[in-house]
Protein backbone atom coordinates (compact mmCIF):
# COMPACT_ATOMS: atom_id res chain seq x y z
CA UNK A 1 0.00 0.00 0.00
CA UNK A 2 1.44 3.35 -1.04
CA UNK A 3 1.90 6.15 1.46
CA UNK A 4 -0.65 8.99 1.42
CA UNK A 5 0.28 12.19 -0.41
CA UNK A 6 2.23 14.52 1.91
CA UNK A 7 0.24 17.41 3.33
CA UNK A 8 1.28 21.01 2.74
CA UNK A 9 3.04 21.32 6.10
CA UNK A 10 5.15 18.24 5.37
CA UNK A 11 5.89 19.58 1.90
CA UNK A 12 7.16 22.83 3.42
CA UNK A 13 9.28 21.02 5.98
CA UNK A 14 10.88 18.96 3.19
CA UNK A 15 11.35 22.04 1.03
CA UNK A 16 13.04 23.96 3.86
CA UNK A 17 15.33 21.02 4.61
CA UNK A 18 16.29 20.78 0.94
CA UNK A 19 16.99 24.52 0.86
CA UNK A 20 19.30 24.17 3.83
CA UNK A 21 21.09 21.20 2.26
CA UNK A 22 21.73 23.18 -0.92
CA UNK A 23 23.15 26.10 1.05
CA UNK A 24 25.44 23.73 2.94
CA UNK A 25 26.64 22.15 -0.31
CA UNK A 26 27.38 25.59 -1.74
CA UNK A 27 29.30 26.72 1.34
CA UNK A 28 31.32 23.51 1.47
CA UNK A 29 32.45 23.81 -2.16
CA UNK A 30 33.47 27.43 -1.59
CA UNK A 31 35.47 26.58 1.52
CA UNK A 32 37.26 23.56 0.09
CA UNK A 33 37.85 24.70 -3.49
CA UNK A 34 41.45 25.10 -4.61
CA UNK A 35 41.26 27.91 -7.18
CA UNK A 36 40.43 31.58 -6.75
CA UNK A 37 37.64 30.97 -9.28
CA UNK A 38 35.81 29.00 -6.60
CA UNK A 39 37.14 30.62 -3.41
CA UNK A 40 37.05 34.27 -4.52
CA UNK A 41 35.02 34.70 -7.72
CA UNK A 42 32.34 32.17 -6.64
CA UNK A 43 31.84 31.05 -10.23
CA UNK A 44 30.04 27.85 -9.28
CA UNK A 45 26.71 26.56 -8.02
CA UNK A 46 25.02 23.52 -6.54
CA UNK A 47 21.61 21.98 -7.16
CA UNK A 48 19.33 19.04 -6.47
CA UNK A 49 17.11 17.23 -8.96
CA UNK A 50 14.81 14.24 -8.68
CA UNK A 51 15.83 10.90 -10.18
CA UNK A 52 14.65 11.98 -13.65
CA UNK A 53 16.53 15.29 -13.64
CA UNK A 54 13.64 17.61 -12.74
CA UNK A 55 14.87 20.53 -10.66
CA UNK A 56 14.04 20.35 -6.95
CA UNK A 57 16.12 23.41 -6.13
CA UNK A 58 19.32 25.26 -6.86
CA UNK A 59 21.21 27.61 -4.57
CA UNK A 60 23.45 30.20 -6.15
CA UNK A 61 23.28 33.80 -7.24
CA UNK A 62 24.25 32.46 -10.69
CA UNK A 63 20.62 31.84 -11.47
CA UNK A 64 21.13 30.87 -15.11
CA UNK A 65 22.74 27.66 -13.80
CA UNK A 66 19.25 26.52 -12.81
CA UNK A 67 18.48 25.75 -16.44
CA UNK A 68 21.53 23.52 -16.82
CA UNK A 69 21.09 20.80 -14.21
CA UNK A 70 18.18 18.93 -15.83
CA UNK A 71 20.11 18.49 -19.07
CA UNK A 72 23.29 17.53 -17.20
CA UNK A 73 21.50 14.75 -15.31
CA UNK A 74 19.71 13.58 -18.44
CA UNK A 75 23.02 13.58 -20.30
CA UNK A 76 24.53 11.29 -17.67
CA UNK A 77 21.49 9.02 -17.75
CA UNK A 78 21.90 8.52 -21.50
CA UNK A 79 25.23 6.78 -20.79
CA UNK A 80 24.67 5.38 -17.30
CA UNK A 81 21.16 4.16 -16.46
CA UNK A 82 19.90 4.18 -12.88
CA UNK A 83 20.53 0.46 -12.42
CA UNK A 84 24.24 0.94 -13.27
CA UNK A 85 24.71 3.48 -10.47
CA UNK A 86 25.89 2.71 -6.96
CA UNK A 87 26.30 4.61 -3.73
CA UNK A 88 29.62 6.49 -3.82
CA UNK A 89 29.55 7.02 -7.59
CA UNK A 90 30.11 10.47 -9.07
CA UNK A 91 29.90 11.40 -12.75
CA UNK A 92 31.67 14.16 -14.64
CA UNK A 93 30.56 16.05 -17.74
CA UNK A 94 31.54 19.22 -19.63
CA UNK A 95 30.51 18.69 -23.27
CA UNK A 96 28.04 21.49 -24.15
CA UNK A 97 26.25 19.38 -26.76
CA UNK A 98 25.46 16.39 -24.55
CA UNK A 99 24.62 18.22 -21.34
CA UNK A 100 23.55 21.56 -19.90
CA UNK A 101 27.14 22.79 -19.63
CA UNK A 102 27.44 26.15 -21.41
CA UNK A 103 31.09 25.69 -22.46
CA UNK A 104 33.81 23.12 -21.79
CA UNK A 105 35.41 25.15 -18.96
CA UNK A 106 32.27 24.66 -16.85
CA UNK A 107 32.50 21.13 -15.49
CA UNK A 108 29.60 19.48 -13.67
CA UNK A 109 29.81 16.67 -11.15
CA UNK A 110 26.63 14.59 -10.76
CA UNK A 111 26.22 12.42 -7.66
CA UNK A 112 23.35 9.91 -7.35
CA UNK A 113 21.55 9.67 -4.02
CA UNK A 114 20.99 5.96 -3.40
CA UNK A 115 18.44 4.76 -0.84
CA UNK A 116 17.75 1.03 -0.38
CA UNK A 117 19.58 0.30 -3.62
CA UNK A 118 17.51 2.75 -5.69
CA UNK A 119 18.51 6.14 -7.10
CA UNK A 120 16.05 8.67 -5.64
CA UNK A 121 17.70 12.00 -6.52
CA UNK A 122 20.88 13.66 -7.77
CA UNK A 123 23.15 16.31 -6.23
CA UNK A 124 25.12 18.29 -8.81
CA UNK A 125 27.63 21.12 -8.87
CA UNK A 126 28.81 23.23 -11.78
CA UNK A 127 32.06 25.18 -11.56
CA UNK A 128 34.40 26.98 -13.95
CA UNK A 129 37.84 25.40 -14.34
CA UNK A 130 41.01 27.43 -14.61
CA UNK A 131 42.47 25.69 -17.67
CA UNK A 132 41.44 22.74 -19.87
CA UNK A 133 44.14 23.05 -22.52
CA UNK A 134 43.86 24.68 -25.91
CA UNK A 135 45.81 27.50 -27.49
CA UNK A 136 45.43 30.20 -24.84
CA UNK A 137 46.10 29.94 -21.08
CA UNK A 138 42.73 29.75 -19.37
CA UNK A 139 41.29 28.04 -22.49
CA UNK A 140 39.49 31.15 -23.77
CA UNK A 141 40.35 30.98 -27.47
CA UNK A 142 38.98 33.82 -29.60
CA UNK A 143 40.06 32.13 -32.83
CA UNK A 144 38.32 28.82 -32.10
CA UNK A 145 36.00 27.92 -34.95
CA UNK A 146 34.57 24.78 -33.42
CA UNK A 147 34.20 23.34 -29.94
CA UNK A 148 37.27 21.15 -30.49
CA UNK A 149 39.41 24.30 -30.44
CA UNK A 150 38.26 25.17 -26.94
CA UNK A 151 40.13 22.54 -24.97
CA UNK A 152 39.05 19.33 -23.30
CA UNK A 153 35.43 18.26 -23.86
CA UNK A 154 34.18 15.52 -21.54
CA UNK A 155 31.21 13.37 -22.44
CA UNK A 156 29.65 11.78 -19.32
CA UNK A 157 32.19 9.60 -17.49
CA UNK A 158 32.35 7.99 -14.06
CA UNK A 159 34.65 10.27 -12.03
CA UNK A 160 34.49 8.51 -8.63
CA UNK A 161 33.72 4.88 -7.86
CA UNK A 162 32.94 4.03 -4.22
CA UNK A 163 34.18 7.52 -3.28
CA UNK A 164 37.58 6.91 -4.90
CA UNK A 165 38.73 8.81 -8.03
CA UNK A 166 38.84 6.76 -11.23
CA UNK A 167 42.53 6.59 -12.17
CA UNK A 168 42.05 6.90 -15.94
CA UNK A 169 39.90 10.01 -15.60
CA UNK A 170 42.45 11.67 -13.32
CA UNK A 171 45.14 10.89 -15.90
CA UNK A 172 43.38 12.55 -18.81
CA UNK A 173 42.46 15.58 -16.65
CA UNK A 174 46.11 15.94 -15.58
CA UNK A 175 47.36 15.63 -19.16
CA UNK A 176 44.99 18.28 -20.53
CA UNK A 177 45.44 21.24 -18.20
CA UNK A 178 48.14 23.80 -17.49
CA UNK A 179 46.91 23.84 -13.88
CA UNK A 180 45.85 20.24 -13.15
CA UNK A 181 46.18 20.59 -9.39
CA UNK A 182 43.57 23.36 -9.41
CA UNK A 183 41.21 21.57 -11.79
CA UNK A 184 41.33 18.30 -9.85
CA UNK A 185 41.27 20.06 -6.49
CA UNK A 186 38.11 21.97 -7.40
CA UNK A 187 36.44 18.87 -8.84
CA UNK A 188 37.16 16.88 -5.70
CA UNK A 189 35.78 19.75 -3.61
CA UNK A 190 32.58 19.64 -5.63
CA UNK A 191 32.32 15.85 -5.55
CA UNK A 192 33.04 15.68 -1.83
CA UNK A 193 30.38 18.24 -0.94
CA UNK A 194 27.79 16.58 -3.16
CA UNK A 195 28.29 13.21 -1.44
CA UNK A 196 29.07 13.96 2.21
CA UNK A 197 26.66 16.87 2.59
CA UNK A 198 24.25 16.60 -0.33
CA UNK A 199 23.64 12.86 -0.52
CA UNK A 200 24.31 12.38 3.19
CA UNK A 201 21.73 14.93 4.34
CA UNK A 202 19.18 13.76 1.76
CA UNK A 203 19.53 10.17 2.96
CA UNK A 204 18.71 11.39 6.48
CA UNK A 205 15.66 13.18 5.08
CA UNK A 206 14.47 10.06 3.22
CA UNK A 207 15.04 7.94 6.30
CA UNK A 208 12.98 10.28 8.46
CA UNK A 209 9.98 10.73 6.18
CA UNK A 210 10.15 7.78 3.80
CA UNK A 211 10.94 7.68 0.10
CA UNK A 212 7.40 8.06 -1.15
CA UNK A 213 6.71 11.03 1.11
CA UNK A 214 9.86 12.91 0.13
CA UNK A 215 9.54 12.26 -3.60
CA UNK A 216 5.87 13.15 -3.33
CA UNK A 217 6.81 16.40 -1.62
CA UNK A 218 9.22 17.19 -4.47
CA UNK A 219 6.44 16.74 -7.05
CA UNK A 220 3.69 18.48 -5.05
CA UNK A 221 5.85 21.50 -4.24
CA UNK A 222 6.61 21.85 -7.94
CA UNK A 223 2.88 21.67 -8.74
CA UNK A 224 2.10 24.35 -6.17
CA UNK A 225 4.84 26.57 -7.59
CA UNK A 226 3.49 26.11 -11.10
CA UNK A 227 -0.05 26.96 -9.99
CA UNK A 228 1.12 30.08 -8.21
CA UNK A 229 3.14 31.32 -11.18
CA UNK A 230 0.34 30.60 -13.63
CA UNK A 231 -2.12 32.48 -11.43
CA UNK A 232 0.20 35.51 -11.46
CA UNK A 233 0.70 35.33 -15.24
CA UNK A 234 -3.05 35.06 -15.77
CA UNK A 235 -3.45 38.52 -14.22
CA UNK A 236 -1.28 40.09 -16.93
CA UNK A 237 -3.06 41.25 -20.08
CA UNK A 238 -2.71 38.97 -23.09
CA UNK A 239 -0.32 40.31 -25.68
CA UNK A 240 3.22 40.39 -27.01
CA UNK A 241 6.38 42.46 -26.51
CA UNK A 242 9.74 42.41 -28.24
CA UNK A 243 13.27 43.46 -27.38
CA UNK A 244 16.69 43.23 -28.97
CA UNK A 245 20.29 43.70 -27.97
CA UNK A 246 23.66 43.22 -29.59
CA UNK A 247 26.99 41.57 -28.93
CA UNK A 248 30.15 42.28 -30.94
CA UNK A 249 31.01 39.50 -33.34
CA UNK A 250 34.32 37.91 -32.42
CA UNK A 251 35.20 37.13 -36.07
CA UNK A 252 33.99 40.18 -38.01
CA UNK A 253 34.90 43.00 -35.62
CA UNK A 254 32.73 45.46 -37.57
CA UNK A 255 29.57 43.41 -37.08
CA UNK A 256 27.13 43.41 -34.16
CA UNK A 257 25.20 40.15 -33.68
CA UNK A 258 21.51 40.60 -32.85
CA UNK A 259 19.80 38.84 -29.96
CA UNK A 260 16.02 39.16 -30.29
CA UNK A 261 13.13 37.86 -28.22
CA UNK A 262 9.37 38.11 -28.50
CA UNK A 263 7.44 37.30 -25.34
CA UNK A 264 3.94 36.03 -26.03
CA UNK A 265 1.46 35.94 -23.15
CA UNK A 266 -1.77 33.99 -23.50
CA UNK A 267 -3.90 32.90 -20.57
CA UNK A 268 -1.64 31.56 -17.82
CA UNK A 269 1.43 30.74 -19.92
CA UNK A 270 4.32 32.44 -21.70
CA UNK A 271 6.32 31.73 -24.84
CA UNK A 272 9.81 33.18 -25.34
CA UNK A 273 10.50 33.21 -29.08
CA UNK A 274 14.18 33.70 -29.95
CA UNK A 275 13.83 32.68 -33.60
CA UNK A 276 14.47 36.27 -34.75
CA UNK A 277 18.03 36.21 -33.44
CA UNK A 278 20.94 36.26 -35.90
CA UNK A 279 22.67 33.18 -37.25
CA UNK A 280 25.34 31.55 -35.14
CA UNK A 281 28.77 33.11 -35.28
CA UNK A 282 31.74 31.18 -36.65
CA UNK A 283 33.48 32.31 -33.44
CA UNK A 284 32.89 31.36 -29.80
CA UNK A 285 30.14 33.81 -28.76
CA UNK A 286 27.29 31.35 -29.29
CA UNK A 287 25.16 30.23 -26.34
CA UNK A 288 23.26 26.96 -25.92
CA UNK A 289 19.59 26.98 -24.77
CA UNK A 290 19.88 25.51 -21.23
CA UNK A 291 21.28 28.70 -19.70
CA UNK A 292 18.58 30.67 -21.52
CA UNK A 293 15.98 28.51 -19.77
CA UNK A 294 17.53 29.48 -16.44
CA UNK A 295 17.69 33.15 -17.37
CA UNK A 296 14.01 33.21 -18.33
CA UNK A 297 13.11 31.59 -15.01
CA UNK A 298 15.12 34.29 -13.24
CA UNK A 299 13.19 36.97 -15.13
CA UNK A 300 9.89 35.37 -14.09
CA UNK A 301 10.97 35.35 -10.45
CA UNK A 302 11.88 39.04 -10.73
CA UNK A 303 8.48 39.89 -12.24
CA UNK A 304 6.41 37.95 -9.71
CA UNK A 305 8.11 37.37 -6.35
CA UNK A 306 11.80 37.06 -5.39
CA UNK A 307 10.84 34.33 -2.91
CA UNK A 308 9.46 31.98 -5.56
CA UNK A 309 10.85 28.46 -5.38
CA UNK A 310 13.12 27.69 -8.31
CA UNK A 311 11.91 24.19 -9.12
CA UNK A 312 10.50 22.26 -12.06
CA UNK A 313 7.08 23.87 -11.59
CA UNK A 314 8.51 27.28 -12.42
CA UNK A 315 10.18 25.88 -15.54
CA UNK A 316 6.88 24.46 -16.84
CA UNK A 317 5.22 27.90 -17.08
CA UNK A 318 7.32 29.17 -19.99
CA UNK A 319 7.93 27.59 -23.39
CA UNK A 320 10.66 28.44 -25.89
CA UNK A 321 11.16 28.71 -29.62
CA UNK A 322 14.66 28.60 -31.07
CA UNK A 323 15.82 28.51 -34.64
CA UNK A 324 18.48 25.83 -35.17
CA UNK A 325 21.73 27.38 -36.31
CA UNK A 326 21.14 30.69 -34.53
CA UNK A 327 23.47 32.38 -32.07
CA UNK A 328 21.20 31.18 -29.22
CA UNK A 329 20.81 27.63 -30.54
CA UNK A 330 24.03 26.78 -32.40
CA UNK A 331 24.46 23.50 -34.20
CA UNK A 332 27.26 21.10 -33.32
CA UNK A 333 30.20 21.68 -33.27
CA UNK A 334 29.90 25.50 -33.13
CA UNK A 335 32.24 27.10 -30.55
CA UNK A 336 30.77 28.50 -27.31
CA UNK A 337 33.82 29.44 -25.23
CA UNK A 338 32.87 33.09 -24.73
CA UNK A 339 29.16 32.38 -24.18
CA UNK A 340 29.34 34.30 -20.88
CA UNK A 341 29.77 37.52 -22.84
CA UNK A 342 26.53 36.86 -24.75
CA UNK A 343 24.29 35.65 -21.94
CA UNK A 344 24.08 39.15 -20.36
CA UNK A 345 22.43 40.37 -23.58
CA UNK A 346 19.97 37.49 -23.35
CA UNK A 347 19.14 38.65 -19.83
CA UNK A 348 18.66 42.23 -21.01
CA UNK A 349 16.21 41.40 -23.78
CA UNK A 350 14.26 38.99 -21.58
CA UNK A 351 13.86 41.59 -18.84
CA UNK A 352 12.99 44.37 -21.27
CA UNK A 353 10.33 42.36 -23.09
CA UNK A 354 8.93 40.57 -20.05
CA UNK A 355 8.63 43.79 -18.04
CA UNK A 356 6.47 45.22 -20.84
CA UNK A 357 4.21 42.17 -20.86
CA UNK A 358 3.97 42.12 -17.06
CA UNK A 359 3.33 45.86 -16.76
CA UNK A 360 6.48 46.36 -14.69
CA UNK A 361 8.76 49.44 -14.84
CA UNK A 362 11.06 49.77 -17.85
CA UNK A 363 14.49 48.22 -17.35
CA UNK A 364 17.51 49.50 -19.28
CA UNK A 365 20.29 47.20 -20.43
CA UNK A 366 23.02 46.17 -18.02
CA UNK A 367 26.72 46.44 -18.68
CA UNK A 368 28.36 43.05 -19.28
CA UNK A 369 31.37 42.08 -17.18
CA UNK A 370 34.91 42.35 -18.45
CA UNK A 371 36.69 39.04 -18.56
CA UNK A 372 40.31 39.00 -17.36
CA UNK A 373 42.30 35.79 -17.89
CA UNK A 374 46.09 36.06 -17.48
CA UNK A 375 48.26 32.98 -17.79
CA UNK A 376 51.91 32.79 -16.74
CA UNK A 377 53.97 31.39 -19.63
CA UNK A 378 57.40 32.45 -18.37
CA UNK A 379 58.50 28.85 -17.79
CA UNK A 380 59.73 29.73 -14.32
CA UNK A 381 58.01 29.32 -10.99
CA UNK A 382 54.48 28.07 -10.46
CA UNK A 383 52.17 27.82 -13.46
CA UNK A 384 48.99 29.74 -12.87
CA UNK A 385 45.97 31.25 -14.57
CA UNK A 386 44.59 34.44 -13.06
CA UNK A 387 40.85 34.49 -13.75
CA UNK A 388 38.58 37.41 -12.88
CA UNK A 389 35.10 38.62 -13.70
CA UNK A 390 35.12 42.40 -13.47
CA UNK A 391 31.63 43.45 -12.49
CA UNK A 392 30.28 46.63 -14.00
CA UNK A 393 27.00 48.54 -13.81
CA UNK A 394 23.34 47.56 -13.70
CA UNK A 395 20.85 49.24 -15.97
CA UNK A 396 18.55 51.85 -14.49
CA UNK A 397 14.82 51.20 -14.20
CA UNK A 398 11.87 53.56 -14.33
CA UNK A 399 12.03 54.36 -10.66
CA UNK A 400 15.71 54.20 -9.70
CA UNK A 401 19.35 54.29 -10.73
CA UNK A 402 21.41 51.29 -11.72
CA UNK A 403 24.00 50.00 -9.29
CA UNK A 404 27.73 50.29 -9.96
CA UNK A 405 29.93 47.22 -9.56
CA UNK A 406 27.24 44.56 -9.82
CA UNK A 407 27.07 43.88 -13.59
CA UNK A 408 24.29 41.85 -15.11
CA UNK A 409 21.96 40.69 -12.39
CA UNK A 410 22.13 36.95 -12.91
CA UNK A 411 25.90 36.88 -12.29
CA UNK A 412 25.84 39.49 -9.58
CA UNK A 413 26.50 36.77 -7.03
CA UNK A 414 29.99 36.16 -8.34
CA UNK A 415 32.58 38.36 -6.72
CA UNK A 416 35.53 40.60 -7.47
CA UNK A 417 38.83 38.95 -6.68
CA UNK A 418 40.33 41.14 -3.98
CA UNK A 419 43.53 43.08 -4.58
CA UNK A 420 45.20 41.27 -1.68
CA UNK A 421 44.47 37.83 -3.16
CA UNK A 422 45.69 38.84 -6.63
CA UNK A 423 48.96 40.20 -5.31
CA UNK A 424 49.59 37.27 -2.96
CA UNK A 425 48.75 34.45 -5.39
CA UNK A 426 49.81 35.83 -8.78
CA UNK A 427 52.90 37.62 -10.07
CA UNK A 428 50.99 40.86 -10.53
CA UNK A 429 50.16 44.15 -8.82
CA UNK A 430 46.90 46.10 -9.01
CA UNK A 431 47.88 49.74 -9.54
CA UNK A 432 44.41 51.25 -10.00
CA UNK A 433 40.83 50.17 -9.30
CA UNK A 434 38.30 52.94 -9.76
CA UNK A 435 34.97 54.10 -11.17
CA UNK A 436 34.97 55.59 -14.67
CA UNK A 437 33.16 58.97 -14.66
CA UNK A 438 30.37 59.53 -17.24
CA UNK A 439 30.33 55.84 -18.20
CA UNK A 440 26.79 55.18 -16.94
CA UNK A 441 24.00 56.13 -19.34
CA UNK A 442 22.75 59.63 -18.50
CA UNK A 443 19.08 59.81 -17.64
CA UNK A 444 16.39 60.75 -15.18
CA UNK A 445 17.55 57.48 -13.65
CA UNK A 446 21.26 57.01 -14.33
CA UNK A 447 22.80 53.73 -15.43
CA UNK A 448 25.50 52.12 -13.29
CA UNK A 449 29.05 53.23 -14.05
CA UNK A 450 31.86 51.18 -15.50
CA UNK A 451 35.05 50.32 -13.65
CA UNK A 452 38.76 50.45 -14.47
CA UNK A 453 41.36 48.03 -13.17
CA UNK A 454 45.05 48.44 -14.03
CA UNK A 455 47.62 45.68 -13.46
CA UNK A 456 51.40 45.50 -13.61
CA UNK A 457 52.36 42.02 -14.78
CA UNK A 458 55.83 40.93 -13.63
CA UNK A 459 56.25 37.66 -15.55
CA UNK A 460 55.83 36.86 -19.23
CA UNK A 461 52.14 36.08 -19.67
CA UNK A 462 49.25 35.86 -22.12
CA UNK A 463 45.93 37.69 -21.85
CA UNK A 464 42.43 36.63 -22.87
CA UNK A 465 39.12 38.38 -22.28
CA UNK A 466 37.81 41.84 -23.02
CA UNK A 467 34.42 43.45 -23.40
CA UNK A 468 31.68 42.30 -25.82
CA UNK A 469 29.42 45.36 -26.30
CA UNK A 470 31.29 48.18 -28.00
CA UNK A 471 29.60 48.58 -31.38
CA UNK A 472 26.15 48.74 -29.79
CA UNK A 473 26.70 49.49 -26.08
CA UNK A 474 24.09 48.72 -23.41
CA UNK A 475 21.22 50.97 -24.44
CA UNK A 476 19.11 53.34 -22.43
CA UNK A 477 15.36 53.76 -22.69
CA UNK A 478 12.81 56.59 -22.86
CA UNK A 479 15.26 59.30 -23.91
CA UNK A 480 18.20 58.21 -21.74
CA UNK A 481 21.79 57.68 -22.83
CA UNK A 482 23.56 54.42 -23.54
CA UNK A 483 26.34 53.10 -21.38
CA UNK A 484 29.90 53.81 -22.48
CA UNK A 485 31.81 50.99 -24.22
CA UNK A 486 34.73 49.24 -22.53
CA UNK A 487 38.07 47.90 -23.71
CA UNK A 488 41.55 46.66 -22.87
CA UNK A 489 44.77 48.63 -23.26
CA UNK A 490 48.31 47.31 -22.97
CA UNK A 491 50.87 49.87 -21.73
CA UNK A 492 48.46 52.85 -21.71
CA UNK A 493 50.17 56.16 -22.49
CA UNK A 494 53.42 54.54 -23.64
CA UNK A 495 54.88 54.60 -27.14
CA UNK A 496 53.92 50.96 -27.61
CA UNK A 497 50.33 51.36 -26.37
CA UNK A 498 47.86 48.85 -27.82
CA UNK A 499 44.10 49.15 -27.40
CA UNK A 500 41.86 46.16 -28.01
CA UNK A 501 38.10 46.33 -28.41
CA UNK A 502 35.88 43.28 -28.27
CA UNK A 503 36.99 39.83 -27.17
CA UNK A 504 40.60 38.72 -27.58
CA UNK A 505 42.92 35.89 -26.57
CA UNK A 506 46.59 34.94 -26.39
CA UNK A 507 47.74 38.57 -26.34
CA UNK A 508 51.45 38.65 -25.31
CA UNK A 509 52.28 40.49 -22.07
CA UNK A 510 56.02 40.97 -21.63
CA UNK A 511 57.50 41.22 -18.13
CA UNK A 512 56.64 44.44 -16.24
CA UNK A 513 54.04 45.58 -18.73
CA UNK A 514 50.83 47.37 -17.77
CA UNK A 515 47.38 46.13 -18.78
CA UNK A 516 44.24 48.15 -18.17
CA UNK A 517 40.72 46.68 -18.36
CA UNK A 518 37.72 49.02 -18.64
CA UNK A 519 34.19 47.71 -18.30
CA UNK A 520 31.14 49.15 -20.02
CA UNK A 521 28.61 51.37 -18.33
CA UNK A 522 24.90 50.53 -18.22
CA UNK A 523 21.94 52.27 -19.87
CA UNK A 524 19.80 54.91 -18.20
CA UNK A 525 16.04 55.55 -18.22
CA UNK A 526 14.31 58.87 -18.98
CA UNK A 527 15.63 62.26 -20.07
CA UNK A 528 18.70 63.42 -18.11
CA UNK A 529 17.24 66.93 -18.01
CA UNK A 530 14.51 65.53 -15.73
CA UNK A 531 16.96 64.17 -13.15
CA UNK A 532 16.58 65.52 -9.62
CA UNK A 533 19.13 68.36 -9.25
CA UNK A 534 20.19 67.05 -5.86
CA UNK A 535 21.10 63.71 -7.42
CA UNK A 536 23.11 65.45 -10.15
CA UNK A 537 25.06 67.35 -7.49
CA UNK A 538 25.60 64.15 -5.51
CA UNK A 539 26.86 62.30 -8.59
CA UNK A 540 29.23 65.16 -9.38
CA UNK A 541 30.66 65.21 -5.85
CA UNK A 542 31.06 61.43 -5.85
CA UNK A 543 32.95 61.42 -9.15
CA UNK A 544 30.28 59.49 -11.04
CA UNK A 545 29.87 62.30 -13.57
CA UNK A 546 32.14 65.14 -14.72
CA UNK A 547 31.40 68.85 -14.42
CA UNK A 548 31.00 69.04 -18.19
CA UNK A 549 28.38 66.28 -18.20
CA UNK A 550 26.58 67.82 -15.23
CA UNK A 551 26.20 71.11 -17.13
CA UNK A 552 25.91 70.00 -20.77
CA UNK A 553 24.02 66.73 -20.44
CA UNK A 554 22.03 67.10 -17.23
CA UNK A 555 21.50 70.88 -17.54
CA UNK A 556 22.89 71.77 -14.11
CA UNK A 557 23.53 75.46 -13.55
CA UNK A 558 27.30 76.11 -14.04
CA UNK A 559 27.63 77.99 -10.75
CA UNK A 560 25.88 75.18 -8.89
CA UNK A 561 28.30 72.74 -10.49
CA UNK A 562 31.30 74.83 -9.40
CA UNK A 563 29.95 75.12 -5.85
CA UNK A 564 29.41 71.37 -5.68
CA UNK A 565 33.13 70.81 -6.25
CA UNK A 566 34.23 73.15 -3.45
CA UNK A 567 35.04 71.12 -0.31
CA UNK A 568 32.86 72.01 2.65
CA UNK A 569 30.06 73.73 0.72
Amino acid sequence: MSAPAPDVITQEVVRARVDGIMREMQAAVMRTGFSTIIRESHDFSAGITDRDGNTVGQHSALLQHRGAYPDCVKGVLQHYPHEAMEDGDCYLISDPYSSGCPHPNDMVVVTPVVVDGEVVAFCSSMGHKSDIGGQSPGSRNAIARDVFGEGLNIAPVRFHRKREPVKEVMQFLTANSRTPELVIGDLNAQAGAMYTIGAGRLKELFAQFGTETVTGAFADTARRTEARVRAAIAEWPDGEAEAEGYVDDIVDKSKAVRIHVRIEKSGDGLVADFSGSDDQSPGPINVRPPFIYGMAQFALIAMIDPNLYGNAGLARTIQFRFRPGSVVNPTYPAPVGFYSMTIPVVEDVLFEAMSKVAGRPLVAHNAPPNLVVIGNVSGGGRRYVQYELLRSGNGAYDGGDGWTGTAHSASGGSKFTSVEIIESEFDAEVERFEIIPDSGGAGKHRGGNGLLRRYRIHSESRFAGGNPRNLRPPHGLAGAGDGAPGGVTVNPGADDEETHLGLISNVPLPPDCIIEARTSGAGGVGSPKERDRRKVVRDLRNGLISRQAAVDVYGLDPQTADDALVPGL
